[in-house]
This record gives C-alpha cells, structure tokens and sequence, in this order.
C-alpha cells in the first residue's frame, strides 16, 4: 500500500460526515437516526457503479475497491451490496459479451440457484456435469473436457460446498486454458481461502473470475461480497455490467464493512490461519468422542449423521437444546459453519457439548433413503421454458411433463429441477421426498433438442 493512504476511505468518509452535523436534506428518510453512517450517494461518498479503481483522482469507493483488489492480488476487485448473487450474474453477463455468440456454459449440477436464474436472465444455457456424490461440487476435470464443444462460453463451477467440499481448481484451470475457455467460480463459502496457510483463492489457482459472499465467513454485513477479476479482458465494462442487475441504491452500510475488512486483515493477516488451526483441533476432539465428520473445508465441520444412525434435522435439534443454531441441516449432514469471529467462548462451549457423554444422541430406527440425484434430459433452453405460458399441477400427475419453473428449496438453495427439463418417475420420487407436491409446467411446448 501507498503510505499515507488510508485502508478505510469509505469509513473514515461516513464518520466525518457524521461529526459534522450538517442538516440531512438528502435521503434517507431517517435523516441518520436509524444508523448515522447511513447514506446515499452524497458529494464526495463516490457512486458504487461509477467509481473507477483506476484513475489517479478516484474517489473512495475506487479506493477502498483498489486496495481490496491489492489484498486479493486480482486485475480487480468490484463491491457488491447484493450478495454473490450480483457477482454471479455479472460475471456471467461479462463471459457472454466476450464469447462471440456461443451460449451454452458448462457446469456443476449442484451450482446455486442463482447460476440458473442468471441463465434464465441471459439466455444461456446449461450443460450439467455431475459429481459423484450428492450435493457435491468436486468434477472430473476430464468430464468437463469432454464437455466443451463449438457452442461453449465458459466453466462455472462452485467451490466450496455446501458440505465444505472443494473442487481441483487449479486442474479445471488448465482444462479450460487449453480450450481459451473462461473459468468462473462461485466461490460464495470461501473468501478466506486467500488468508489460509496455502493460498486457494480461485483467483490465485487461475479461475478468470470469481464471487466472494464476504459475509459468510469474514466480519462484513450480509450481502456484501466481492467478484473478483483476475483477466484483464473482463475488466472493461465491469462496473456498467454490474449496475444492469444491482440497486442503484447500495447501502453504504455494507460497503463500510467491506472497507473495514481492509484494515481489519492488514492490522490481522495470521488470524484465518490461527482459526483454522483451531478448528482443525476442535474437529480431532469431536472425532475423539466418537462422533463422524465428512471432510470439509477449513471453517465448517459437518457431521455424517447418516454414519451415527440419525439425520442432521435430529441432530441440529439436539444442538439447539445447548444453545447452538447450525448453518445447514439435512437428511444426512449437519453443517456448522464458523468464521473470523467465532469467540473464545464458542470454542469452549463446542468443546463441553462434544465431550463424550454430554449430549445424549438419539439413534433413529428409519433412516431416509439415501440421497438420489435427479439425471434428467432438457427439452428446450432453460430462458425458453420459463417464459412460456405455465400451468401448476400435483407433481404425481406431472410425468413427462416440461418443467416450467426453478426447484429449489432454500437452503441450501440448489436446483432439484430446472425449467426446460423432463420430469421424470425418478424426478417426482425425489421431489416428493423433499416435500414438493405442486410443480409448473410448460403448456405447449415441444423437445427442441
């Protein structure tokens, strides 16, 4: 970093605006009562879809965005109010202007719903790899490879999990520059990776782009996240690219906390690494009293329930009763996720409750079925299916039918079914399981492909 600048511009801005007592003739409503560094794009606070992180006069939110960017060691590094959502669609809308008219992008079936609704958006249509493991985002980067056709934009793949899996990033990397096919990652769960022992940020391992959720595992407000560009090519346009799908009204709250993140793993780069070591520890304790963990990423420790004759809904319950609320349960895990907070205190009491003996666990006699995963066939592009006049009808009568919709329960938000696929005998059997009974189907439409 230069000397003399500072690694807060945005906060050190919202708090002299807040000591300086002006009349609020200027929105929001409540004129700062509600939260004093609440403000709009006032004279002198920067416009998020205007600022320029590259000029020499840039204002402060470039600013912030420029040293974000150093810290990451990306081309650029652009803010984001509205989660890795906005990253995604961006980063998706900025493949297709470079890709001169192919639209069909290669992914991972268990890819956040987000990815499809942006297809949907864009008219981009989805080739599915599948793991070989349910819910998983690890792939063959050789079943990538013999993906790619003619008609292939880029690879989107997810990494980590929701289970805390990784994907070989670095190996897809490779695939896809010997094809001159762009790399983006929805790496949501993982804006630690660049503070960990190894650098594993998908930009770092050769991803072209990819979005950060900040929120989830670094102290930033909800909704703030990062898309990161780590090829000059996609860097031009980024900012008008990303504005189509924001708000033109992004809350400076979380842009405030994006910037302290600057200074907070500047004053503090070992603290990722010293967290993980913690839980690393924590997890050989857990294991130690007789309970099984699936290999997960560095901050989240999930329980193979299915291994310990229960389900993760049943054995979230029984961490409620201690006072512990999970990230993410299921029929078969419970994920406990922690981040760059997570006290001293929470340690301790992580460590009593898996003490051997302390939490009584309930072993079930019927256990769900194991986990199926949908293989079905598309019968039109997903943007086709969706836009066509739609009826809803009981899932058990739907065989054979064309799905209209995105079927997604939330969390962990990941499509069971997609529009434009053919709902199958195995499709409604799962669905069924997962307490879909309604689904929208397509009216008039025929199999184009």
């Amino acid at each position: 970093m230069e000397e003399n600048i500072s690694l807060t511009p945005i906060h050190d801005f919202l708090i002299k605006n807040k000591q300086d007592c002006k009349v609020r003739c200027y929105m929001p409503g409540h004129k700062g009562y509600e939260n004093p560094l609440d403000i709009t794009e006032i004279e002198g606070a920067d416009s998020l879809y205007d600022a320029d992180p590259f000029a020499d006069n840039r204002g402060i939110i470039g600013q912030s965005e420029r040293i974000a960017s150093r810290i990451y060691g990306t081309e650029q590094t652009l803010y984001s109010c509205g989660g890795s959502t906005l990253a995604i669609q961006t980063m998706l809308a900025l493949a297709k202007a470079k890709g001169k008219g192919r639209d069909h992008v290669i992914a991972g079936r268990y890819s956040h719903r987000s990815f499809i609704n942006t297809c949907i958006l864009l008219g981009l249509t989805p080739s599915w790899v599948y793991p070989k493991e349910y819910m998983s985002c690890v792939l063959s980067p050789a079943d990538i490879e013999n993906k790619i056709t003619e008609r292939t934009l880029a690879v989107f793949i997810n990494s980590i999990d929701y289970y805390g899996g990784m994907s070989d990033i670095r190996a897809i990397s490779e695939v896809c520059k010997k094809h001159d096919i762009p790399l983006l990652v929805d790496n949501a769960h993982g804006a630690y990776l660049k503070f960990t022992e190894t650098d594993r940020h998908p930009i770092s391992l050769g991803a072209d782009m990819c979005a950060d959720s900040a929120h989830k595992t670094l102290p930033v407000l909800t909704g703030g996240a990062y898309l990161h560009i780590g090829n000059k090519r996609f860097c031009d346009n980024a900012k008008e690219t990303m504005s189509l799908f924001g708000s033109s009204s992004p809350s400076y709250l979380i842009l405030d906390s994006l910037d302290r993140f600057n200074a907070t793993v500047s004053e503090n780069p070992d603290h990722i690494k010293d967290l993980a070591v913690r839980i690393k520890e924590l997890k050989r304790h857990i294991q130690a009293s007789g309970y099984v963990l699936s290999e997960s990423d560095d901050m989240r420790i999930t329980f193979d329930c299915r291994a310990m004759f229960t389900t993760g809904q049943r054995f979230a319950y029984e961490l409620d009763q201690f006072g512990v609320t999970c990230e993410y349960a299921d029929d078969y895990r419970c994920v406990l996720l922690l981040g760059w907070h997570t006290s001293d205190q929470d340690f301790e009491t992580l460590y009593m409750i898996f003490t051997e003996g302390v939490m009584q666990r309930t072993a079930l006699f019927k256990l769900p079925k194991p986990p199926v995963m949908i293989k079905t066939t598309s019968a039109s592009a997903p943007a086709i299916a969706y836009n066509k006049m739609k009826q809803t009808m009981n899932l058990e009568e739907a065989e054979g039918k064309i799905c209209g919709g995105v079927i997604a329960p939330c969390p962990p938000g990941i499509p069971l079914l997609m529009p434009g696929e053919v709902i199958t005998r195995e499709a409604i059997d799962v669905l069924l399981q997962s307490g879909v009974t309604k689904i929208e189907t397509t009216v008039g439409l025929r199999n184009i492909y």
